[in-house]
C-alpha cells in the first residue's frame, strides 16, 4: 500500500490577492499607533513626574526645613563671628 501524499493549503505569495492600498495603510496604521504610545507615554511621564514631585520631594523638603534651618543659623552666626569690623 503506497502512502498518501499530503495536500499542502499553502499558497505561493504571488497567487494571494492583494489590494493596491494594503501596504500604505498599514504603515499609516502603524505610525498613528506610534503616535499614540508616544503621546501616551509623554502624558503618564508628566503625571508620574508630577505626582513624585508633590508627594516625595516637598514632604521631604518640608520634613528637612528644620535641619536646614539649623545648619543656616549655624552658618550665619559663624559668618558674623570672623567678619572683619568695617574700618574708615
Amino acid at each position: 500500500m503506497r502512502p498518501r501524499q499530503a495536500v499542502s493549503s499553502v499558497v505561493p505569495a504571488d497567487e494571494l490577492p492583494r489590494h493596491p492600498k494594503a501596504g500604505r495603510a498599514n504603515w499609516l496604521h502603524i505610525m498613528l499607533v506610534a503616535a499614540g504610545i508616544a503621546l501616551g507615554s509623554s502624558v503618564a511621564g508628566v503625571l508620574v513626574y508630577d505626582w513624585y514631585f508633590d508627594t516625595v520631594v516637598v514632604s521631604l523638603s518640608s520634613s528637612l526645613q528644620p535641619i536646614s534651618d539649623a545648619f543656616h543659623d549655624l552658618g550665619a552666626s559663624h559668618l558674623k563671628q570672623q567678619s572683619p569690623p568695617p574700618g574708615n
